[in-house]
């Protein structure tokens, strides 16, 4: 039987310990094309989707190539990274399988495409845990906008009191808390320089899952 609450999860940087492979592919790319480095990369890609990124490298280095050939390209690295270097965040295996053996409803919301998401889910094992997924390209939405959070909880016939989503990007944590629902920040090393921010505003920081009691008494 099925709770009357929504838990919605991002992926990377989430469940997921995998931005710094993220973060990793537009100096990749250029070092293997012999182009200079890009002064203050990381506060550039902090402030950019992976898409807008790959436009600003296209634009700013021709001989790179199209955006579309570049997003190509950093897929297939991620994918190899999932299968190869990407570690889950601790405790997120046990934590899922709790909330699935307890009835709770869980979706998925991630900017990533969804056929490299999948791959990720598969080679993890944890598709069987989500009772919906959804991307950005899916919807056509962003996760800046509340409409990819609002579409949620229609489809799942619950209301922000009863939602809860567990994320680690403080753009998504503003939004989230935008709409009266409850935000678990999980810790990422992409968003130290913004620890004190996400934890003003959030309403439980976690380092990672271990701590299921904790986390249990969080989502009531």
């Amino acid at each position: 039987m099925k709770m009357s609450k929504l838990i919605i999860f991002d992926f990377d940087g989430t469940i997921a310990d995998s931005m710094w492979a993220w973060d990793e592919l537009g100096k990749i790319t250029l070092q293997e094309e012999g182009l200079p480095a890009l002064p203050d990369y990381e506060n550039i890609i902090r402030t950019m989707s992976v898409p807008d990124f790959a436009v600003y490298l296209a634009e700013r280095y021709p001989s790179l190539g199209s955006s579309e050939s570049l997003m190509k390209k950093w897929h297939e690295k991620i994918i190899f990274n999932y299968l190869n270097r990407i570690e889950l965040k601790k405790g997120i295996k046990e934590f899922l399988e709790y909330l699935k053996n307890a009835g709770y409803t869980v979706y998925l919301a991630s900017a990533t495409l969804y056929a490299v998401l999948m791959k990720a889910l598969e080679h993890f094992n944890l598709t069987e845990y989500f009772d919906y997924i959804l991307t950005e390209e899916i919807v056509g939405i962003s996760k800046r906008d509340p409409k990819i959070y609002k579409l949620c909880m229609e489809k799942a016939g619950v209301s922000p009191e009863n939602t809860i989503v567990f994320e680690d990007a403080v753009h998504a944590v503003q939004t989230i808390k935008k709409l009266g629902v409850k935000v678990c920040a999980v810790s990422d090393y992409s968003m130290r320089a913004h620890v004190g921010e996400i934890r003003e505003i959030c309403d439980l920081y976690v380092d990672d899952f271990t701590d299921i009691t904790k986390l249990k008494k969080f989502i009531g």
